[in-house]
């Protein structure tokens, strides 16, 4: 079944081929004299004679011989003239060129075989020193004539090969895909035992390693990858780059669907082990998604969209994870595409409100700041954030929605201070979430500054929470990004500190003001199962570091004394009050300032 075009392999030099030369002439002694003449070439295989007598035994040998490089023809024979031969050759190859013998003085002929493609022309009687010289001189023309027929036709196959396949793998690409799941397709619709799957495979954590190592570690990853799914698979299946660090495997003339599970527990197990690139090790995971040919396709793009479609099935259930398709997964991919077409409309329309939650000191009970919380009302109920802001993430449209929070943020912050200004020497900070994403932009530091200036607001009013897996993309190049923001006077906060991946020996690297406690932590401190303790240590941390620390989800009044004891400084949470919409927030700032 698998029809995938083949690279051609460099051709070694290849000894010198014997030169066939088909003389066509009925005068047997011409044969004689010629053999006669070239024995030492006969012998040493330089030269091999092939003797017809008229055109149409010429026109047969060719034919049957399939390699000859020089016709030695006369023009008047019986049956079929050398003239008539003459308008046959290039029919069967453009490369064969032919020398005409012909009486002296018959010009007329000589002329005519000339415009019909003859090479060169002897007279008759022959002078064998000049047939040596002429068949020497052709044969080196048909050659070199030969080698650049022979390089063009490699050049084709090259870009012939190269149309369909990844420069950087060596694999498919799209195109030779496409193909190969259309031949499969409707190879089973005309056999209905036939059995196939696809597989989608999507890298987990690639990002991250090509952001913090360099594209060049990136591409040498992506080549190792393509070799590990290569050695996953049979020789007769497939495995296709799709783009980026996406790759596609067919798994074809299956005898049982057992086998696609089995090869994909055998693709997880290549990456249980770190690859080895220069001096880094990187560990990676493969989250797949599976469709199998029993779902009768009629296309490749209906292939590909469920098998993706159970990829980001897989991926949301964690690292190195595989799904197989059905509808209910088809029915979620359909609900995801809505949100992003209705998010697309809201952030056009900005059909957003921010809602801010208390953040109180915790040894005074005193409002500290609030943290701004996007919500989405729609007229059919209140879309969650942990719906919509991975949709936004995925498809990048959390860049605009990230910054008209912040302008949002920043313009009611002005507000509040104009109508309260007495507030101002309570020092109120506005917490304000960052993705990733954002800290990417390469003019986020411009347009935070001219937020700032256009809202009147000094810088130490806002502090942003960023997440800790912020950290380990490119660091070099983020501690850049967060010092330029502590120049404009921002705070920095680690959200959700302690379930990322920071390395805690590289924390004090970067300018970090503040870490957040995950909720997490908080809600298990009164179970006596290591949440205590947890949140103990990143106590110590951020104050060994001198950074001031915030829990998150402070429910019940137990973990508030347990906090205030444990020295943490700020805290928020249910317990201390929910997040309020612009009015209660108000009254909230109202009341703390009685």
């Amino acid at each position: 079944m698998n029809t995938i075009l083949s690279q051609s392999a460099t051709p070694e030099e290849q000894k010198p081929q014997i030169a066939k030369i088909l003389v066509v002439d009925d005068e047997i002694e011409l044969q004689r004299l010629i053999k006669q003449r070239f024995r030492k070439n006969i012998r040493a295989k330089e030269f091999d004679f092939v003797f017809v007598q008229n055109g149409i035994e010429a026109l047969d040998k060719l034919k049957q011989e399939g390699h000859i490089d020089v016709v030695l023809t006369d023009i008047n024979m019986p049956e079929m003239d050398g003239l008539t031969l003459l308008g046959e050759l290039s029919d069967i190859d453009d490369n064969i060129k032919a020398v005409v013998l012909s009486a002296y003085g018959d010009l007329s002929n000589i002329r005519t075989a000339m415009n019909r493609g003859a090479f060169d022309f002897l007279t008759k009687p022959i002078d064998f020193q000049d047939l040596e010289a002429t068949i020497k001189k052709t044969l080196q023309f048909v050659q070199k004539m030969r080698k650049k027929q022979e390089q063009i036709e490699k050049m084709y196959a090259q870009l012939e090969y190269d149309a369909v396949h990844d420069s950087l793998t060596g694999l498919p690409n799209r195109i030779l895909l496409d193909n190969l799941l259309q031949h499969n397709i409707s190879y089973a619709q005309r056999n209905h035992d036939y059995l196939y799957a696809v597989l989608f495979i999507d890298l987990d954590r690639f990002k991250v390693v090509n952001d913090s190592l360099g594209h060049s570690v990136g591409d040498s990853l992506l080549a190792a990858v393509a070799e590990r799914l290569k050695v996953s698979v049979r020789a007769s299946d497939t495995v296709a780059r799709f783009g980026g660090d996406e790759f596609v495997i067919l798994l074809e003339q299956l005898n049982d669907l057992h086998e696609v599970t089995y090869v994909t527990q055998r693709i997880q197990q290549q990456f249980n082990q770190s690859f080895l690139l220069n001096e880094y090790e990187v560990h990676l995971g493969a989250s797949i998604g599976i469709a199998l040919s029993t779902r009768q396709y009629q296309r490749p793009d209906e292939l590909l969209r469920d098998a993706d479609a159970a990829m980001y099935c897989a991926k949301a259930k964690g690292k190195n994870q595989y799904v197989i398709f059905d509808p209910t997964i088809q029915a979620s991919a359909m609900e995801r595409l809505h949100m992003e077409n209705k998010l697309r409309q809201a952030i056009e329309r900005e059909d957003f409100s921010l809602y801010y939650q208390p953040i109180i000191e915790v040894a005074t009970g005193c409002l500290s700041g609030f943290e701004a919380l996007i919500r989405w009302f729609t007229p059919d109920g209140n879309i969650s954030p942990t719906k919509f802001i991975p949709v936004a993430e995925e498809t990048g449209l959390i860049t605009s929605l990230g910054w008209w929070v912040f302008q949002e943020a920043c313009r009611q912050l002005q507000y509040w201070r104009n109508e309260f200004p007495q507030q101002q020497s309570l020092s109120l900070v506005l917490n304000i979430n960052f993705s990733s994403i954002q800290l990417k932009a390469s003019d986020l530091v411009e347009n935070i500054q001219a937020i700032l200036d256009a809202t009147k607001l000094p810088g130490s009013s806002v502090k942003l929470e960023i997440t800790e897996s912020c950290l380990l993309e490119n660091s070099e190049a983020q501690i850049q990004v967060l010092q330029q923001l502590k120049d404009l006077g921002i705070n920095i906060c680690i959200d959700d500190f302690g379930i990322g991946y920071s390395s805690l020996s590289r924390l004090h690297e970067f300018p970090i003001d503040t870490l957040k406690i995950d909720r997490a932590f908080v809600t298990r401190m009164e179970a006596n199962s290591g949440g205590l303790e947890m949140v103990k240590m990143i106590i110590a941390l951020a104050h060994s570091l001198n950074m001031n620390v915030v829990a998150e989800g402070v429910e019940t009044e137990t973990q508030l004394q347990q906090l205030k004891a444990l020295g943490c400084e700020f805290a928020q949470g249910y317990f201390l009050a929910q997040p309020l919409d612009q009015v209660a927030a108000e009254e909230f700032l109202q009341q703390n300032l009685l």
